[in-house]
């Protein structure tokens, strides 16, 4: 008798194909047929599992996605959010890391979106840009100084510093912190003429004016009566006394203008000259009797300077605030295959700066060097072994990459 055997295997994506086989052999009761099936992947079994990626900055940048199914098992990755793009891969077989990258939220809120792999939705969260309220915006105190603080109030997740431009304020709390909180200061006492300083959180300056420590000026003995009266004409100088409304400023480090005034009797002359390349006289250079300076200064792009003017014999001295600077964050955990990231740095607007990679896996491809606010472009490339650090040096600052392990 002949037996007919139905066979049905699988090729390598899974096709089915049926082959029939003929044994001849003796039965013992009439003729017989079986089949034999051999099914292809469970749909249970090929189910993709995903990592949602932790929240994203504000400022954008890239990201990446675990998918984890088996190794057999084939998967399609997609968005319909349109401030998520650059899916790479968009498909693959087995477990994978699928990275991407997010546009920079101008929004006043936090925003989700979402990542389909084979009908499974990964969420990607994207915060809201920090926004910081300082107070008070301004403070005075006298000529003995003191401690105050300022308060910061900002959402959870915002972190910020604090710097100072004058020796004599210090701190007396921690300078850095996240969300609201509070920052301590000290003023010196002042045996001088009146001072102004600043302390600048997130990007925030508050002006801090101290009284003048120096006792009042003695008033001038009125002179004699001349038995005759002067000649017509203006006084001799040699006669002729003079004071100025402060002996000296404290000036922000972008462009500007301050003034002072000049007193005297109204037969005085007297003229004004500066004697430092960026400080110039815009009114006021001469004048009789009492008037008024006003002087102009060109923006710093360096470090703490000063430069004075002779006015009516008399020193002024003007002191500029060095350059502050300002990353919107201090760090980065990046995916483990080759992508790129971005972060903005906020200075003055003549405040000069450049960005230095320290690692060779990381590199500035764009922002190198700028004046005032700017942003600063860096790509990795794939880690081939364990989680590793490098760093970017901006402007004085240290910005820190973190890159996980190869899958």
């Amino acid at each position: 008798m002949k037996r007919k055997v139905l066979r049905i295997t699988r090729t390598g994506r899974g096709t089915l194909v049926a082959v029939a086989i003929v044994v001849t052999g003796l039965l013992l009761s009439g003729c017989e047929t079986s089949s034999t099936i051999s099914q292809g992947p469970n749909p249970v079994k090929c189910g993709v599992t995903l990592a949602s990626p932790p929240a994203l900055d504000a400022t954008g940048g890239a990201g990446s996605l675990a998918v984890t199914t088996q190794r057999e098992c084939v998967w399609e990755a997609a968005t319909t959010t349109d401030w998520i793009s650059a899916l790479s891969p968009t498909s693959g077989q087995g477990s994978a890391t699928l990275s991407f990258r997010v546009a920079a939220n101008e929004s006043a809120s936090p925003r989700d979106g979402a990542i389909v792999v084979n009908g499974e939705q990964a969420r990607v969260s994207q915060r809201a840009p920090c926004r910081y309220d300082v107070s008070p915006s301004s403070f005075s105190t006298g000529a003995s100084g003191g401690l105050s603080t300022l308060a910061i109030a900002t959402s959870s997740e915002c972190a910020w510093n604090a710097s100072r431009d004058a020796t004599w304020i210090t701190f007396t709390s921690p300078t850095t912190g996240s969300g609201n909180g509070t920052v301590g200061f000290s003023v010196a006492p002042n045996r001088d003429d009146e001072r102004s300083g600043s302390i600048v959180v997130a990007n925030q300056r508050v002006v801090v004016t101290q009284a003048s420590g120096l006792p009042p000026a003695p008033t001038p003995p009125t002179p004699p009566t001349p038995p005759v009266p002067p000649p017509p004409g203006p006084t001799p100088p040699s006669a002729c006394l003079y004071s100025l409304t402060r002996g000296s400023d404290f000036v922000p480090s972008s462009d500007g203008s301050a003034s002072l005034n000049v007193s005297t009797t109204s037969t005085c002359g007297w003229t004004a000259v500066s004697n430092a390349p960026w400080i110039s006289v815009a009114s006021g250079a001469s004048g009789m009797g009492s008037g008024s300076v006003e002087y102009r200064y060109m923006g710093n792009i360096g470090g703490l300077r000063t430069g004075t003017l002779t006015i009516a014999g008399l020193t002024f001295t003007v002191t500029q605030a060095a350059c502050v600077y300002s990353l919107s964050r201090s760090s980065d955990f990046v995916g483990a295959n080759d992508g790129a990231g971005l972060v903005s740095l906020t200075t003055t607007s003549t405040c000069r700066w450049t960005a230095v990679s320290n690692a060779p896996w990381l590199f500035v491809s764009a922002g190198s060097q700028g004046t005032g606010n700017g942003s600063v472009e860096y790509r990795y490339l794939t880690n081939p072994g364990a989680q590793r650090v490098g760093t970017i040096t901006i402007a004085g600052l240290t910005f820190t990459v973190t890159q996980p392990q190869a899958p």
